[in-house]
Order: C-alpha cells, then sequence, then structure tokens
C-alpha cells in the first residue's frame, strides 16, 4: 500500500515547483526564487520547508549551519496523488466532471485531444 502525505497547500506546491526545478538547494537560494511568484518573508518559507520535510515531500541535509533541501517524492507522484485526493473528495470519485471541464474549459491541442482519445478507448476495452 502507498503510503499517504498529507496534501499540499497552494504555497507549498510553488515551493515544491521550485525544488523539482532546481534539485537540491539551500532555503536561501528556493526563498530568493520564490520571490518571483510571492512575497514573504525568508523565515515563513523556511518553516513551510521544515514542514514539508515532516510531511515527507522534502529531505533534508545539515551542511553546517546549512539545510540542503530536495525533493523526497518525484513530482510525477506528488501530483498524482494530488489528483487522486481532489477526484476522491471534490468530486466524490467520479471523474466525468473533469473531462467535461477540460473540454468546455480548457483549450487543448491536438496532441493533448488524442491522449485523451486513447485514455476514453483504453478505458473501454476493460
Amino acid at each position: 500500500m502507498k503510503k499517504t502525505r498529507p496534501p499540499l497547500s497552494k504555497s507549498e506546491w510553488m515551493l515544491m515547483n521550485i525544488c523539482w526545478r532546481r534539485g537540491r538547494s539551500t532555503a536561501r537560494q528556493i526563498f530568493d526564487e520564490s520571490l518571483e511568484s510571492y512575497e514573504r518573508d525568508y523565515r515563513t518559507v523556511k518553516t513551510m520547508l521544515d514542514r514539508m520535510v515532516t510531511k515527507g515531500y522534502l529531505a533534508v541535509e545539515k551542511l553546517g549551519p546549512l539545510c540542503l533541501y530536495q525533493p523526497a517524492v518525484p513530482r510525477r507522484e506528488a501530483v498524482s496523488g494530488a489528483i487522486r485526493e481532489f477526484i476522491d473528495t471534490v468530486l466524490d470519485r467520479t471523474v466525468a466532471p473533469l473531462f467535461v471541464h477540460l473540454a468546455d474549459e480548457e483549450e487543448l491541442s491536438e496532441e493533448e485531444l488524442d491522449a485523451l482519445q486513447k485514455l476514453v478507448d483504453s478505458a473501454g476495452e476493460s
């Protein structure tokens, strides 16, 4: 059975995206990059990073006075878990509303439409 992690907040997702892009980084490096999207102080970012370690999304390595953070979970796994959580809690375990939304609201590329069609076709074969 897969380990279930607590969900990430919107701000934590933003920091995780930075960590996936950067790889192993100090809290200061992550903080500096986060300023491009959100204005917050260093202590807040450091607290959030430590909370994400506790949740199991980041690993931390102490190097003297520095903490080096790196993703403990592959991006694909975290996204998959978030989507599953959304489907279970918001959509009451049904995916049809998600596809209806994508078809109605989003401009999908031909490639994305083909991928969705393949998913629908393969689900019909099961």
